[in-house]
């Protein structure tokens, strides 16, 4: 103890000193100046106990006063040296975690650590305890990590990706501006529409359809002008002209809305508009713009990005379509092929309820129905109606060659095919021919029940398949004009199609003119494309020489035999009614499912459908050919392996 400290601890303790104490002092003083002058020894001997024992009394009671004052003072020097120490803390947090465990802020409060290093005799001289456990406060480390499953989807792809994203920026900015409704909407400029993209709302008198016109309304002021827009008060009475996106009016009493432009467009016109309400009046201000202005920003950024993904995916989706139309036609290179496998892939890539293919028939000499995909299997344009070559929509796109987008079935006078069609139903359609560099082969059509469902990039798309058809019928006619000066086909050694036509018209105007019996029989190959893909495209041919092979040798040497498709064959039986060619087929229909076929050690068996007719009085070539066709499809149709009389 300092000299300071032990003047100040006297002088408390003098000053502590009571009355009491005082008499008990003079009495011992008195008695001690008594024993002195005293002669008797007892007496002075019971003086001198007398005042030895009262001043030690009073000097006793002094220094535990001292002691105690010391004591307070060292106890309250301690409290607040705690107290210090308890207000600064330091926040810690582990960055050497395991990862797999739960991450934890600590407090920690360094006084623990001071204490734990002194013994129990220092920790009770100084009278401080151990602090109580530290705060700790715990996170999931799931709330930061996003699980597998969340936001994903069974069809996924970037348009559902874009969704989601949006979908949680929509979440954040309702939370952080605490609002009543946050949603986006595309512009369409060209269809002068609002269309919903996405929203979050706490009501339920949202909109509950997705498109609504541009007007005089916030949203559509935002989308033509391009700038934001703030209401603090939203008048009641005024709100569904103002505000389009309730069904009824809402207790709305603020708004504001922003424009979004696309990030690196070279001009800048506003594509969406982001916009949110309150309840409550006058909650936004012009932070709030600046805030939204970011957000409109980062979902600038999403759209480029995902536009450009988008397109990509389009572009394989297409290359892929293109590589399914080739390999389809290098299993059947036809007129039939070629339209279906233009229809099928266009219906993977578009919306649709009805598909046709529109191409010239040399033997009608006009524009017919080829091919017709019907999803609803109600009233439409018959399979093989002829073209209203001046009047129809589809007629002026061919003659055009420029691809027509029509939004409103409703709207237009002109019939798609011809004046008497029977199509009802009422949408938007797409319109795209089918040129070559030489000439125009037809055209391909896409109707949707729904209105304004196409647009530019859907027939830049198209465009892709159908100049893969085009040239597909391209080659295939220019094969067709090299074949009119060959009347022997290559692979089977049988009469070309056109080599068979001419025999064909002569022998029913024989027929015709001297009433003799003509009967013709068309066979087909059961299931090719399944043995082309089993064993090879060598198969193919290989499989026509021993079907050929068998019927020609049935065949009398005035009897016409051709190659009329890509697996069927036509006999013109000469003398032959249609009950006697029927027996005679019968016999061809034995011979072939009976023969075993061999190619590279693998043994097989192939079967055949047949059609007959016989001709009638008067008839034609064609009408002949198309009574057998007709006969053969039914056959075909009931699985195969049989003959079907006309």
């Amino acid at each position: 103890m300092t000299d300071a400290q032990k003047f100040n601890a006297i002088y408390s303790a003098l000053k502590s000193v009571k009355i009491t104490e005082e008499l008990i002092v003079l009495g011992g003083v008195v008695s001690f100046l008594g024993g002195v002058f005293v002669a008797g020894s007892l007496l002075k001997t019971v003086l001198f106990l007398t005042s030895g024992v009262l001043i030690s009394f009073v000097i006793v009671k002094l220094v535990k006063h001292a002691a105690s004052s010391t004591y307070v003072r060292s106890v309250h020097a301690s409290k607040n040296e705690e107290e210090q120490n308890v207000k600064v803390k330091k926040l810690v947090f582990d960055d050497f975690q395991a990862s797999d465990e739960q991450y934890q802020i600590k407090f920690v409060d360094e006084t623990k650590d001071k204490l734990a290093k002194l013994n129990n005799e220092e920790r009770i001289k100084t009278n401080l305890k151990m602090p109580e456990k530290s705060v700790t406060t715990t996170f999931d480390i799931n709330e930061f990590i996003e699980s597998p499953n969340e936001g994903k989807s069974n069809e996924g792809g970037p348009r559902v990706e874009f969704n989601v994203l949006i979908k949680r920026v929509l979440n954040v900015v309702k939370d952080v501006h605490f609002a009543h409704t946050v949603c986006l909407f595309w512009i369409n400029k060209e269809k002068q529409q609002l269309v919903l993209e996405n929203y979050v709302t706490d009501s339920e008198k949202f909109m509950s359809h997705k498109r609504f016109p541009l007007s005089s309304d916030l949203v559509s002021q935002i989308a033509i002008n391009g700038k934001p827009q703030i209401v603090n008060y939203v008048n009641a009475l005024s709100q569904n002209e103002m505000i389009p996106y309730y069904t009824s009016t809402e207790s709305i009493k603020t708004f504001v809305g922003v424009p979004i432009f696309y990030d690196g467009a070279t001009v800048y016109e506003p594509m969406a508009v982001l916009l949110l309400d309150c309840l409550e009046t006058d909650a936004y201000g012009n932070e709030t713009i600046v805030s939204l202005a970011q957000i409109a920003k980062l979902i600038s950024t999403l759209i480029r990005s995902y536009t450009a993904k988008y397109d990509l995916l389009l572009d394989s989706e297409a290359l892929r379509s293109i590589d399914r139309i080739r390999e389809h036609l290098s299993i059947d290179f036809s007129t039939h092929s070629i339209s279906r496998s233009l229809a099928e892939e266009v219906s993977r890539l578009l919306p649709w309820d009805y598909i046709v293919v529109v191409l010239f028939d040399d033997n009608k000499k006009s524009w017919i129905v080829h091919y017709l995909m019907n999803r609803m299997n109600d009233s439409y344009v018959p399979l093989h109606s002829e073209l209203d070559a001046q009047q129809s929509m589809v007629a002026s796109v061919i003659q055009t060659g420029v691809p027509k987008i029509i939004d409103d079935i409703a709207s237009i006078t002109s019939p798609r095919f011809y004046q008497a069609e029977r199509c009802d139903s009422k949408g938007a359609l797409l319109i795209v021919p089918l040129n070559s560099l030489s000439r125009c082969y037809g055209a391909l059509l896409v109707e949707s029940k729904d209105a304004k469902t196409y647009s530019e990039p859907d027939i830049k798309l198209v465009r892709k398949l159908t100049e893969t058809a085009s040239w597909a019928l391209e080659i295939l006619s220019l094969t067709e004009i090299m074949n009119n000066y060959v009347s022997l086909d290559e692979t089977t050694g049988v009469l070309t199609r056109k080599s068979f036509m001419a025999r064909l018209q002569e022998e029913v105007q024989r027929a015709n003119d001297f009433s003799n019996e003509l009967s013709i029989v068309m066979i087909s190959i059961d299931r090719m494309e399944e043995h082309i893909k089993r064993y090879g495209r060598e198969a193919f041919d290989f499989i026509l020489q021993n079907v050929g092979r068998l019927i020609k040798i049935s065949t009398r040497h005035y009897d016409v035999l051709g190659r009329f498709d890509f697996n069927c064959f036509v006999v013109l039986l000469v003398n032959t009614t249609s009950n006697e060619a029927s027996l005679w087929a019968e016999k061809i229909r034995k011979n072939v499912a009976s023969n075993i076929i061999n190619i590279d050690n693998k043994s097989f068996s192939v079967t055949i459908s047949v059609g007959v007719a016989g001709a009638m009085e008067d008839a034609t070539d064609v009408n002949l050919l198309e009574n057998a066709d007709r006969v053969l499809r039914k056959a075909i149709e009931a699985g195969g392996n049989i003959i079907r009389i006309y």
